[in-house]
């Protein structure tokens, strides 16, 4: 499979819609039906790799360019364009609203500090949890594009290294450390983990990692799988849960390296789906919008005078549909407007691409 313009990767998007319905399963559906496993944590891990992967390509691509503070400007200015309109027209929308607990919380979220609320608090709370891990990403491109667009090139692969061990520090060393302390997993440094290892895959493409980082991480899926059936026979040591955790995040890296290759046969027929690729497309306000779908299937179920219609199986399918359709009419009447300025901050500067063009012109 070829990409497409700017590098686009089909597959990827397909990935994005397992990811975001594994979110929306786990906040949707009942623990007693998660069968024991990670599915929201899990699909937020997968989205990370992918921002990892992304963002960093991204990244690699424009330190070839000889003004760099003008792509990160560029970077900055495009990820405004894309990420704030709807996240801050859901926050405004919600607190005009009187959604609890937006109000309350207000300027944790519009600081993109939701992260840190929950954990100092200790608990989620209502329809804003999932605010978490877009904080996250948020403070990740505070720092993360500086280093790149920045660091000599030759010392890039080790500083994504040691970017995955403090997030291995974080994420597995802490936690284990105090147990007592929920919710370290959202701290910034405990998603440098995906992240470093979807940083770490985009180095590979880039040919600034070698083979074995292909080696590690086609090890994650046969060995986490191999952890779960020993956990299923009551067979746990320690470090047990992390490790599964860890491997899941390396199966994920390995599913995002061959879908940006592109898979063949029936898994790459399923991820060249159409729907799949579209939702894929329309994933962020699919993620943004889901947990707050409880609101209007209230409505509507009141309004039909059938309540009932709000629980179980029926309930679902009726957030999904207001999901969808929300998602759908942000992205064709809201978002996509808005995307088209980001033609007008090309990564590389005017002056450059003037340069380029002389030079091309004068062989």
């Amino acid at each position: 499979m070829t990409k497409g313009k700017d590098n686009y990767m089909p597959q990827l998007d397909a990935l994005r819609t397992f990811a975001v319905a594994a979110v929306a399963f786990s906040h949707w559906v009942p623990n007693e039906y998660h069968f024991g496993l990670p599915i929201g944590p899990g699909g937020v891990q997968l989205f990370f790799v992918l921002s990892g992967f992304l963002i960093t390509g991204i990244l690699l691509r424009c330190q070839e360019y000889q003004d760099r503070v003008y792509a990160l400007k560029s970077f900055y200015a495009r990820r405004f364009l894309r990420i704030f309109p709807l996240f801050y027209g859901i926050l405004f929308v919600g607190a005009l609203l009187n959604i609890s607990p937006i109000r309350e919380t207000f300027l944790w979220h519009f600081a993109y500090l939701s992260n840190f609320y929950f954990f100092v608090i200790q608990e989620w709370n209502g329809p804003v949890s999932h605010f978490w891990s877009l904080a996250v990403e948020e403070q990740f491109y505070l720092i993360w594009p500086t280093i790149i667009l920045f660091a000599p090139r030759k010392m890039i692969s080790t500083l994504v290294m040691v970017t995955i061990g403090v997030g291995i520090f974080s994420r597995y060393g802490l936690a284990n450390a105090f147990p007592e302390v929920r919710f370290i997993s959202l701290l910034p440094t405990s998603a440098l983990v995906s992240l470093g290892l979807g940083a770490g895959l985009a180095c590979y493409k880039a040919n600034l990692i070698g083979k074995r980082f292909i080696g590690l991480i086609s090890s994650g899926i046969p060995v986490y799988l191999a952890l779960l059936v020993l956990q299923e026979f009551g067979i746990r040591f320690p470090f047990h849960g992390s490790l599964m955790d860890f491997f899941l995040m390396l199966g994920f890296t390995w599913l995002v390296y061959k879908a940006s290759a592109g898979f063949q046969g029936l898994v790459g027929r399923l991820l060249s789906f159409s729907v799949l690729i579209y939702l894929g497309k329309i994933s962020y306000g699919l993620y943004v919008l889901h947990n707050f779908a409880g609101i209007p299937v209230l409505v509507f179920t009141e309004k039909l005078g059938l309540p009932f219609l709000k629980y179980g199986f029926s309930g679902i399918i009726l957030k999904t549909i207001f999901t969808v359709a929300g998602a759908s009419l942000s992205w064709h009447f809201f978002e996509q407007p808005i995307n088209r300025f980001k033609s007008r901050f090309p990564y590389r500067s005017p002056k450059e691409i003037s340069d380029s063009e002389s030079n091309s012109e004068g062989h």
